[in-house]
């Protein structure tokens, strides 16, 4: 295990005990009182509740322990991701919930492939394997006719993977793979394969090319997903992605979403063969689109994307990212799609400003609006944003707003569960104020905020924070040095307070806190609903007694000692 592996400590969210005595009123008469409700009213309120609410209903009181064990056996998705179940407690999930249809597992300590083998019973149809590193190839081979989504580390025995993976294509419906080394062994065994029906691809790449995009449409004809994204090491252009390998395209006629990004993560590279005419050929071939995402296509203008907004009258999902030459008219464009858009999505994109969204009332359906990196966006689009009720998502990260444009954006009330503000460099705590001022459907509704990277952030904000936002889970304030020890304290000190909900807290780089910011031995009732702990770059890390400890208190919370964002997605 490298040093950056090891930063990656795993500990458990206070229970026991704790949990018991959380769970009786302090006159002792919680329970007789629920005497007054007959189980189908109580029963019939369970059912309207998430998972994880059930759980911790069922803490609550024998009644409702045994009406929710009732409740359970008719759940039929069970997500654990953000959780980093052993075997035994998996086992033990997993049997409570015998008619989930749809499995997702963070395998993170997962030892061995019997800790998946024995829970895949047939009623499992949608298996999603996250953080795979421990797991064999042999895993495979039992998955059988699933859908699936798996995360291997590395190929080690590259004869092995193909064989095993040879087996479960047979049946499997859907694969996402993020190794570009195995793609090679992907195709070389799919074409082997008698009456082959992948509906949905993955791949993660070095490069993108015209052969690869052609050999794959042309492999697989009845694709209804393609996500492509590639991570060049080089600028070079030599076999890079046409206007020719688009045009391939039109023979996947089930085609319903489409994703091709060229990351920057290895180096700034773009896609430079490709224009306007790509998209072109996107737009006649592919009509039945409902989702599209292109990332780093430096020489299509707006025409280009254009054309596909004509097109694609079904489009639900638009995203662009890094597109140079995107223009303010990007959503008069969208004039014919505009009352079926849910999801709109325009990352930097560096010619945007704020009247871009001028006419964004007109979009009747829009619930995700994400236009981070966008740093010409200033304090009118929140006045335009503030007219679309319906939004539930923001992300204006970057953008040149002002405490003036939040106060703006809170005026319109809109019930936003998730907000990201991150490096709106001008916003003070005066603006968060603002935000979360009269009680507003936003106090009730925002679930995660990210305001990292905002110099002007102080202990007052985040006061506020803890006091408005009722049902917050998540909240970042990595390099927000003027967050000090006594915000920290406040966020752990009150048991029964809106901060008590707290999953995901990230304090990365927070130079204001001192190595004592969370104070041992730690409170039964501190932190205890976290899941993710970030502390990189902080103090608390220096002092590898105090992380240890919190590591020891904690043995199911993730405490990272590194710079991850929220969760770790890597988990190797």
């Amino acid at each position: 295990m490298d040093e950056t592996a090891k930063r990656h400590c795993t500990g458990e969210v206070a229970g026991g005990s704790g949990g018991e005595k959380g769970g009786e009123s302090s006159d002792g008469d919680f329970e007789p009182s629920m005497g007054r409700f007959t189980d189908h009213i109580i029963i019939d309120v369970l059912e309207k509740m998430d998972l994880e609410y059930l759980c911790t209903a069922a803490c609550v009181s024998p009644t409702f322990n045994s009406a929710v064990a009732y409740r359970l056996p008719f759940v039929s998705s069970s997500d654990l991701s953000g959780f980093y179940p052993n075997e035994e407690t998996l086992k033990h999930v997993v049997c409570r919930v015998p008619g989930a249809k749809s499995l997702t597992i963070e395998c993170l300590q997962m030892r061995n492939d019997s800790s998946i083998i024995k829970i895949l019973g047939e009623h499992i149809e949608d298996l999603s394997l996250l953080k795979c590193t421990h797991l064999s190839y042999d895993i495979l081979r039992a998955i059988g006719e699933r859908s699936l989504l798996i995360e291997f580390a590395g190929c080690d025995a590259p004869e092995l993977f193909k064989r095993k993976l040879a087996e479960m294509l047979q049946k499997v419906p859907l694969l996402e793979q993020t190794d570009a080394r195995l793609f090679v062994l992907w195709l070389d065994a799919v074409r082997k394969i008698p009456l082959f029906n992948l509906r949905s691809l993955s791949l993660v790449l070095d490069l993108i090319s015209d052969d690869l995009l052609i050999t794959v449409v042309h492999s697989l004809p009845h694709l209804v997903e393609l996500d492509l994204e590639d991570r060049p090491f080089t600028l070079s252009s030599v076999g890079d992605l046409t206007n020719i390998g688009l045009q391939a395209l039109k023979f996947c006629e089930c085609l319903i979403a489409l994703s091709i990004v060229r990351s920057k993560m290895n180096c700034p590279a773009s896609f430079t063969r490709m224009d306007k005419k790509g998209m072109f050929h996107v737009s006649e071939g592919c009509k039945r689109l409902e989702s599209v995402k292109l990332g780093g296509f430096a020489k299509v203008t707006e025409d280009g994307y254009s054309s596909i907004l004509y097109s694609c009258r079904n489009l639900k999902k638009f995203e662009l990212l890094t597109s140079p030459l995107l223009s303010d008219s990007v959503i008069d464009n969208m004039t014919g799609v505009a009352r079926s858009i849910v999801e709109l999505r325009l990352s930097s994109c560096s010619l945007l400003t704020s009247e871009a969204l001028e006419h964004l009332s007109s979009f009747c359906k829009l619930e995700v609006l994400d236009t981070s990196g966008c740093e010409r966006i200033g304090d009118q689009a929140p006045f335009y944003i503030s007219k679309v009720t319906t939004l539930t998502r923001l992300n204006l990260a970057k953008a040149r707003i002002t405490d003036v444009g939040l106060a703006l954006l809170g005026a319109g009330d809109l019930p936003i569960v998730q907000l990201c503000i991150r490096k709106c460099e001008k916003v003070t705590d005066k603006g968060i104020k603002s935000l979360f001022h009269a009680d507003r459907k936003i106090c009730k509704t925002l679930s995660v905020l990210d305001i990292g990277y905002i110099p002007k952030i102080t202990d007052a904000a985040i006061f506020t924070i803890a006091t408005a936002a009722k049902a917050l889970t998540d909240l970042s304030l990595r390099f927000c040095n003027g967050v000090t020890d006594a915000a920290v304290q406040m966020l752990m000190d009150r048991p029964n307070h809106n901060s008590s909900q707290l999953q995901m807290l990230d304090l990365c780089s927070c130079r204001g806190l001192s190595a004592v910011a969370i104070l041992l031995p730690l409170p039964l009732y501190a932190f205890h609903r976290l899941r993710w702990l970030g502390i990189g770059l902080t103090d608390i890390v220096s002092k590898r007694g105090i992380f240890s400890a919190i590591c020891e208190a904690r043995p199911r919370l993730v405490v990272c000692g590194v710079c991850c964002d929220f969760g770790c997605c890597d988990g190797w």
